[in-house]
Parts: C-alpha cells; sequence; structure tokens
C-alpha cells in the first residue's frame, strides 16, 4: 500500500515525458475524487457514498455536538478536491491536501483502525509526487524571489473576463448548493450540477481562448 505509491511517483518523476504525465493527471483525478467524495458524503448525511473509509456515525457526531465540525470538515474537503481536479489550482489543492492527509493518518492511527493508516500514507506519497512536479512553481514559497517586483507585475487574470466571472460563478454554485442538504437534498444535487455545467463550460472557453493565442503567438 506504500511501497507501490513510492515507486509510480520515483519512476514517472524520473521517467517523464508520458509516464510523468500519466503519473500526475491519475494522481489528481484519483486524490481529487476522494477528498470530492468524502466531502459530499458529509455534506449529504451519508447519502452520497463515499469512495474511501468506514461511514461517519452522524449520530455520535450529534451526541458530541460535532455536526458543525463534520460540515466544515466537509466543506474542506469539497473544496479541495475541487481544486486538485481542475488543473488550474491543482498545486493549491495539493498544498492544502498535505495537512488532511496527515490528520486522517493520525486520527486513524490514534483509533486503531486497522490498515487504513498505511493506505492514506500511500495516498500521502502521491501527493508529494504532485509537489514534486510543480516544484518549479512551488519553490516560490520556499524560497522568495529577490526580484519580488517581477511577480507581482504579473496579471492575475488569466482569460477572458466573462470567462473568469463564470468560473468563479461555477465554483460558487457548487460551494453554495453543497449546503443546501438542510433545505432539500434534490435542490443540492441540482444546483452542485448547475455549478459543474457552468465550470465546464468557462473551462472549455478558457482552454478555447488559450489555444488560439498559442497558435497566434
Amino acid at each position: 500500500m506504500i511501497l507501490l505509491p513510492i515507486l509510480a511517483t520515483v519512476v514517472a518523476l524520473w521517467a517523464g515525458g508520458w509516464w510523468r504525465r500519466l503519473y500526475v493527471t491519475g494522481a489528481r483525478l484519483l486524490l481529487g475524487a476522494l477528498m470530492l467524495g468524502g466531502g459530499l458524503y458529509k455534506l449529504s448525511d451519508n447519502h452520497i457514498p463515499g469512495l474511501m473509509g468506514p461511514p461517519i456515525n452522524h449520530a455520535f457526531l450529534a451526541e458530541h455536538s460535532l455536526e458543525i465540525f463534520a460540515q466544515f470538515i466537509g466543506v474542506a474537503q469539497l473544496l479541495t478536491g475541487l481544486l486538485l481536479l481542475t488543473g488550474r489550482f491543482a498545486l493549491l489543492g495539493a498544498v492544502l491536501l498535505v495537512p488532511m492527509w496527515l490528520n486522517i493518518i493520525f486520527l486513524t492511527w490514534s483509533q486503531h483502525w486497522p490498515g487504513t493508516p498505511f493506505l492514506v500514507t500511500g495516498f500521502l506519497v502521491l501527493n508529494i509526487g504532485l509537489l514534486l512536479h510543480d516544484y518549479a512553481r512551488l519553490k516560490w514559497l520556499l524560497y522568495p524571489p529577490a526580484d519580488a517586483a517581477a511577480l507581482q507585475a504579473q496579471p492575475l487574470q488569466t482569460g477572458p473576463l466573462p470567462a473568469e466571472g463564470l468560473w468563479w460563478l461555477g465554483a460558487g454554485l457548487v460551494v453554495a448548493g453543497s449546503l443546501l442538504y438542510p433545505v432539500s437534498f434534490h435542490l443540492m444535487l441540482a444546483t452542485m450540477l448547475g455549478g459543474l455545467l457552468v465550470l465546464l463550460a468557462a473551462g472549455l472557453w478558457l482552454r478555447k481562448r488559450k489555444s488560439a493565442a498559442s497558435a497566434g503567438g
């Protein structure tokens, strides 16, 4: 459960090329789906099945007044999963996911869950592989550039303003929809689906604009 992710990470990062692209795409999809499923599982009061781990007993959480905590963790997992799956913010998602994996590892270890800490450690290894893949960008957090003004001069906008606004609208609808379970489970699903469609449309728009700019440049 740990050696295989280590082997895959070392081989993919060393070999490069399509091996590395396959590794990065697969790791982002796997880890993003795990987090997205875990978040939706908590936010839907267990009505949307998760992909990992034993179910959270909401009756137990209610006894200890931890419902709000469970919702907070659910939103955090949902956001992290979305960031990983977008590609655009995958590095931010990978950074946020490290403390989350560590939290799960030590929680399950302290609860004596057999096998789970080792499985999650394997996911952590894949996560570290994603950080190593993006080290060229991540290094600015570890070693601030001497010419900080050069980074500050970079424009924040990466596409047409309408496409940017559409992307953030879609992301907002997904997050807002995930909190609608107490109102209606069907409303929750419909709002999130609408947000995903808006995100998809905005992503295609931005990608088309980027491809056109590359062809023209």
